[in-house]
């Protein structure tokens, strides 16, 4: 269990080294989106996936990131979220995706980190008052919010 525990600490560890050399050095363009909607908050949404997404699902979103063959479930397509729902984008069930409460079969693992966390910890900084962790419950959600409605601006039609 603690050999495990520390191949997963390491996994975790280089995963977040690779995707911050893979963030400083990619070019400032973002995944295009197939909708015509290019509000400040999908920006910053863009920018997020770009950050925290792309080194395993690829800057296209088709799960062919710099990380995807060191997996053992290759990354999924996020292209296709809706085409594998008969059509229409579950926002929900994306949402807890990301946020890590619900994590598919299909996953395989947990090997995916579980974002809502990490922004969690971001937004709260220091601060460890109540209503601080309030507050940052809030930022992540509404941060996971903006993903789950980027990843349906890139679905293929």
């Amino acid at each position: 269990m603690k050999l495990q525990l520390r191949h997963l600490s390491a996994l975790f560890l280089s995963v977040l080294l690779t995707v911050a050399a893979y963030a400083c050095s990619a070019s400032a363009t973002t995944t295009e989106t197939n909708s015509a909607e290019t509000s400040p908050e999908l920006a910053k949404a863009a920018q997020d996936f770009n950050t925290y997404c792309s080194v395993c699902h690829g800057r296209d979103a088709k799960g062919n990131g710099p990380v995807a063959s060191e997996l053992k479930t290759p990354p999924a397509d996020l292209t296709r979220i809706s085409a594998r729902s008969d059509g229409l984008f579950p926002a929900d069930a994306v949402f807890k995706t990301i946020e890590g409460l619900d994590m598919p079969l299909a996953h395989g693992t947990s090997e995916m980190p579980i974002w809502g966390a990490l922004f969690v910890r971001q937004a709260v900084g220091e601060g460890v008052l109540i209503e601080d962790a309030k507050t940052a419950a809030r930022v992540a959600t509404d941060r996971i919010k903006r993903l789950v409605r980027y990843l349906e601006t890139i679905q293929e039609k």
